[in-house]
């Protein structure tokens, strides 16, 4: 969780914690935030490192990832769950950010997890 002491922007992160994978487009957040574009992405580079479509991406991505380790959901299903417009697009997402394809972060995270069972969240 990152503290952040300006309030529009904590605003902006809890909305994008909570509403992320329903699809958030930075367009809505605008829409919860007494902010311009320019000026809620220029603070929120400066307080947070990345862009909120950045944000929004990761946040998605941290649970697509969450379900694929803990589910045996189809790739479709986890994609419409984490935000993804279609499964096609999560596995683009997942090869540029993660390094491999979703099946296979499936795959080495049981395999790993029935190695070490004490070491998951």
């Amino acid at each position: 969780m990152l503290a952040v002491d300006d309030p529009e922007i904590a605003a902006a992160l809890r909305y994008i914690r909570r509403h992320a994978c329903e699809g958030l487009l930075v367009d809505d957040l605008l829409g919860q935030v007494a902010l311009s574009r320019s000026v809620l992405e220029r603070r929120f580079q400066l307080l947070v490192g990345r862009s909120p479509k950045a944000e929004i991406s990761r946040v998605q991505l941290e649970r697509a990832k969450q379900l694929l380790s803990e589910s045996h959901l189809p790739i479709d299903v986890v994609a419409a769950r984490s935000g993804f417009r279609d499964a096609r697009y999560l596995c683009d997402v997942f090869a540029k950010k993660v390094g491999t394809t979703p099946g296979r972060y499936r795959e080495q995270t049981r395999r790993a997890s029935r190695l070490h069972p004490h070491d998951l969240h």
